[in-house]
């Protein structure tokens, strides 16, 4: 009797090192929140440079100007989920004006859904699924299962990098792969993509969605040239635009 007393004992202890091992490995475990920040009254201020060509004048339209998101205020929507209400201010670059004499104008309001499983944002009335959690290699998932646009297999191509971005040094980005068809048509090249950084947020946004065609009455030697440059040298139509930190805080 003893002899079982003392065996079930260290049964006992094993069983509670166990699952207390369990335990605190599944309270320290890092899912990557931070990366989605709900802090109200921080923001973040982007320099934007946008490229459109537009294929009916034949002329390429550039701009450059400035956005600042700013996480306003969090309330409970319809499904009682947590819902972060995103304002968004713009100032236009003019090169007789530095930027902090221009006033901000606000242009619209987005929102944004942190969740256990998965980072949501409305953008234009289209809900985007932008991160999954936990962060981790090898992560894939439809980052349009929310909206009625075609299925995009998002994917990090890599996390917890330290990087320069906008001159600013952070030590903990991600980046996301949104879509790329990697160059592969010589009429069309189209790329998204996104990086984040811990307790800021987004710091970097490329999109690139370009088409290229040559009249159908270009000579062999026409084309040949024509196709011989780089497709961003010889877009016809579409968009290109990017985001890039400029800086970032926190405000009332």
């Amino acid at each position: 009797m003893k002899r079982f007393l003392i065996i079930f004992f260290l049964f006992f202890v094993f069983c509670m090192g166990f699952f207390s091992c369990k335990k605190d490995k599944s309270v320290g475990l890092d899912f990557g929140y931070n990366y989605f920040p709900d802090k109200v009254g921080s923001y973040v201020i982007y320099d934007v440079d946008s490229f459109y060509y537009d294929d009916f004048f034949f002329r390429t339209d550039t701009s450059k100007f400035q956005i600042k998101e700013k996480i306003h205020s969090i309330y409970l929507d319809n499904q009682n989920r947590p819902t972060i209400r995103l304002e968004r201010y713009y100032k236009k670059y003019d090169v007789n004006i530095p930027y902090n004499l221009i006033p901000w104008q606000l242009i619209d309001v987005w929102v944004e859904n942190k969740l256990d499983s998965h980072a949501e944002k409305v953008e234009e009335n289209v809900r985007f699924v932008k991160l999954v959690f936990p962060i981790k290699e090898s992560q894939t998932w439809n980052g349009n299962a929310q909206n009625t646009l075609a299925d995009w297999t998002y994917s990090y191509d890599f996390f917890d990098q330290a990087r320069w971005v906008g001159g600013i040094h952070f030590d903990s980005v991600l980046q996301v792969n949104q879509y790329d068809d990697k160059g592969k048509f010589i009429q069309q090249r189209q790329l998204y993509t996104e990086k984040y950084a811990r307790n800021v947020g987004l710091v970097y946004k490329q999109v690139i969605d370009i088409k290229s065609q040559i009249p159908s009455t270009a000579t062999p030697a026409q084309l040949q040239a024509f196709y011989a440059k780089p497709i961003l040298e010889r877009a016809t139509s579409g968009f290109k635009y990017t985001y890039t930190i400029n800086s970032y805080g926190t405000e009332p």
